[in-house]
């Protein structure tokens, strides 16, 4: 087992559970609390769907929101419900998930036995003594994979008389093909907020107006945004030398590594400070980079050990997608497909690659 120091120990606890909060974050969160206050009005309840692949940093997202009310929250009052889609998908279930998650024992054999109009009325019970201004449910993807359309659209007359009954909006959280949630009739009009949580990016198409093709070239503001990100997570590590990592020779191969991905990154950077305790550093450094890549992933071409003019990148183009024509046993969840791998000294050169 890993020997670390106390104060290591909780040097990496702290990285592990810190959180960067950008500004696409920050109108997310800003639509939460519309949405609670929306509540305050007495209207019509409004709803958001809210997608990103994974590892792109929505569950973090939720549970750093939560925090905010933890301290003033008492046992008795639930400010947000955050649940999830069960793993066996029913309306049943789903209600008792619910329960579960306001903690109320109502959610015992007793509850199970009962109706699922009886189990709806007491999740709106529930609610309204533990007054919950907003239901988060993550994993919404988890109903588009795991039911028909007929039984999705039981769940959603649920939710819907949930939301009007408890006056409550819905935030629902998945991966990027549940967006076809949004095409039933019941959440369409009410889903009226929607955005995506995207992978970092760092290239860009630049159209040529001389010909046909075009140019793929560095995006200068998606760098920044990177690199700001970055800067974020490496002052995050606790360290009294503070990793420089927002340099060219270490910023790019980090974009190589991860493709873009959060969760990919701040893994691999937590890696990388176990690496520093056992090799007695005190910083994360490009050399100290480069084994942890050599540890993680020895059947790759380690990019920190590459020279810049050799180093590739590629970054995501298309989103996973559900391929609701795919019979069965054909494979319905289409990956997130990938640019082709791009030598880093044509994106950074004057004239750019054509294609």
């Amino acid at each position: 087992m890993l020997t670390v120091t106390a104060i290591q120990h909780e040097q990496l606890k702290a990285f592990d559970n810190c959180f960067i909060e950008y500004p696409e974050i920050t109108e997310i969160y800003s639509i939460f609390d519309q949405l609670r206050f929306n509540q305050t009005l007495g209207g019509e309840p409004e709803s958001f769907l809210l997608t990103g692949e994974s590892g792109s940093g929505k569950t973090a997202l939720i549970n750093n929101y939560l925090t905010r009310f933890n301290a003033s929250t008492s046992w008795s009052t639930q400010t947000v419900l955050s649940t999830r889609i069960p793993s066996r998908v029913n309306e049943q279930n789903t209600l008792n998930q619910f329960l579960v998650d306001l903690n109320s024992k109502s959610g015992g054999r007793s509850m199970r036995r009962m109706n699922d109009i009886a189990l709806a009325e007491g999740v709106v019970t529930q609610l309204k003594r533990k007054s919950v201004e907003l239901i988060i449910i993550n994993e919404i993807q988890e109903l588009v994979e795991f039911s028909t359309a007929a039984e999705r659209q039981v769940i959603a007359n649920t939710f819907k008389y949930i939301s009007e009954e408890a006056g409550i909006s819905f935030v629902l959280v998945g991966m990027p093909y549940a967006e076809i949630i949004a095409k039933e009739s019941q959440w369409n009009s009410r889903l009226s907020w929607r955005r995506e949580i995207g992978y970092f990016k760092l290239i860009k198409k630049k159209p040529d107006p001389r010909n046909t093709g075009s140019n793929y070239r560095i995006d200068s503001e998606q760098k920044k945004h990177f690199a700001r990100f970055v800067k974020g997570l490496a002052t995050r590590m606790g360290y009294e030398n503070t990793p420089v990592l927002t340099k060219n020779e270490i910023l790019y191969p980090l974009f190589a590594m991860c493709r873009g991905e959060c969760r990919r990154l701040k893994h691999f950077l937590k890696d990388a400070m176990i690496m520093s305790f056992k090799e007695n550093k005190s910083t994360v450094d490009k050399e100290i980079l480069a084994n942890t890549f050599s540890l993680k992933f020895p059947y790759l071409v380690n990019p920190f050990k590459c020279a810049l003019d050799k180093l590739e990148l590629t970054q995501i183009y298309i989103g996973s997608v559900y391929n609701t024509g795919a019979v069965p046993g054909e494979d319905k969840i289409l990956a997130p497909r990938f640019t082709d791998a791009i030598p880093l000294r044509m994106l950074l050169s004057k004239s750019s690659l054509k294609v």
